[in-house]
C-alpha cells in the first residue's frame, strides 16, 4: 500500500464518514474528500506528482465551492428517482392484479 504521509487519513475519512452523513450532499462531498485526501497523501509520499493532486483539488474546487440552482435540481432529481425505485422494488407485489 502506498502513502503514509498522513497516516492513511483518507482511509479513515472514508471508513468513519463516507455514507454516514445523514445528507446525500454530504455523503457525496465526503466520497469527493476522500479523493483529494488520497492525492495529497500519495503526493506528499513520492507516490504520484504534485499536479495529481492539484487537479483533485480543482476538481473538488469546482464541484463543491460553485454550485448552482441547477446542479441542486440535479441532485434532487437523482435522489427522487433512487427514492421511486426503491418504492417500486418494495411495492412491486401491487401490480398483481389479483
Amino acid at each position: 500500500m502506498s502513502g503514509g504521509s498522513y497516516s492513511y487519513v483518507y482511509c479513515k475519512v472514508e471508513e468513519e464518514c463516507v455514507n454516514r452523513m445523514f445528507d446525500s450532499q454530504l455523503n457525496e462531498m465526503m466520497k469527493d474528500l476522500v479523493k483529494v485526501l488520497h492525492d495529497l497523501e500519495w503526493w506528499q509520499s513520492s507516490d504520484t506528482g504534485e499536479d495529481t493532486y492539484r487537479m483533485a483539488v480543482t476538481e473538488f474546487k469546482k464541484k463543491w465551492f460553485k454550485q448552482t440552482k441547477i446542479d441542486v435540481q440535479k441532485q434532487i432529481e437523482s435522489e427522487f428517482e433512487k427514492t421511486k425505485d426503491e418504492l417500486m422494488k418494495e411495492f412491486k407485489y401491487l401490480n398483481d392484479d389479483e
